[in-house]
């Protein structure tokens, strides 16, 4: 049985694909916004969704939530950027990345360049500052990618 949550995730790799590409600033915000709320979209229609299909796959996802809920640290990227980042957008539209030129030091040189037309969007605060944003959101997919790999195995032994 194909989980609903997969759609969501497969239009949020879409997203972060073209976010990889995108040198207009006004589109990489709008691509940014949808690409976190559908990271974040996979765990609500996961529980809200996916959860009533039967009795067995409701136990994978409640064991697999308080795995999450239990373990925070080795669930950073859910906790400290997929839902931080969407709790900041739709709650305060606040944007977590920085865009447009972008200096940087260069090693070992201890030159400084500029990133033009978002070549480097790195994340502003937290966990992953300093880190481009497609490589955050990246991180997110595959760490959704393992979760819903692992409750579809147990659900089909």
């Amino acid at each position: 049985m194909k989980l609903t949550a997969r759609t969501i995730l497969s239009d949020c790799k879409n997203a972060q694909a073209v976010l990889e590409d995108e040198s207009d600033t006004v589109r990489f915000r709008l691509f940014w916004v949808a690409g976190v709320v559908l990271l974040r979209a996979v765990g609500h229609v996961l529980h809200k969704v996916d959860r009533d299909r039967s009795p067995a796959i409701k136990l994978q996802i409640d064991q697999a939530y308080e795995k999450w809920k239990g373990d925070r640290e080795t669930n950073a990227i859910f906790w400290e950027f997929i839902d931080d980042e969407r709790n900041r957008m739709l709650k305060e539209y606040e944007i977590g990345f920085l865009s447009g030129p972008i200096n940087v030091l260069v090693q070992p040189s201890g030159e400084i360049a500029t990133l033009d037309h978002n070549l480097f969007c790195p994340i502003a605060d937290g966990r992953y500052s300093g880190e481009d944003s497609r490589d955050v959101m990246a991180e997110g997919i595959a760490w959704w990618e393992k979760q819903l790999s692992a409750i579809e195995n147990v659900q089909d032994v």
